[in-house]
């Protein structure tokens, strides 16, 4: 049995992170582990020498920011703004948010029901989309950032 260097767990020898503490279990006699790292977000296993995930694209470092003081990497994303941008026009708020399927559908629902204004219906059924659409681009940018998987489709059950 091997310990964790973090934390000083006992973990099994075939173990890539700690159960503990989530810190990957680097071995000293291997020459692989002095060639490869893992992703804190995904596990994904990866060069040493990447700074951003492959799979995720989730910094490997703990700073974020870059060598240039000017520069800052920035990876979540705003849910005021996407609430914003899905108020002035539905479905852009999901669009920004990468969830351009959903954004897309919200779009077409809203301009069929502002069609459907001129039989009165079109009202109350565009002020649901409106309503939807601002509602559900606020909580996907929180679930994006809390690192929830979003479906990029329109879904009632999460309301």
């Amino acid at each position: 049995m091997k310990s964790c260097k973090n934390c000083g767990l006992e973990i099994e020898d075939d173990d890539k992170f700690c159960k503990n503490c989530g810190s990957e279990i680097i071995d000293d006699n291997s020459e692989e582990s002095n060639q490869t790292k893992f992703c804190a977000n995904c596990g994904f296993e990866m060069d040493k020498s990447n700074k951003f995930c492959p799979s995720c694209g989730k910094p490997t470092t703990p700073n974020t920011q870059s060598n240039s003081s000017n520069v800052v990497v920035k990876t979540e994303k705003s849910p005021i703004l996407a609430a914003i941008l899905s108020f002035l026009i539905v479905g852009v708020g999901q669009i920004y948010l990468g969830l351009t399927k959903k954004g897309i559908i919200l779009f077409f629902a809203a301009m069929v029901s502002g069609v459907l204004t001129l039989l009165l219906i079109g009202w109350i059924l565009w002020l649901i989309v409106w309503l939807y659409s601002i509602y559900d681009a606020y909580n996907s940018a929180n679930k994006i950032n809390a690192g929830i998987s979003v479906e990029d489709t329109i879904d009632f059950n999460n309301l």
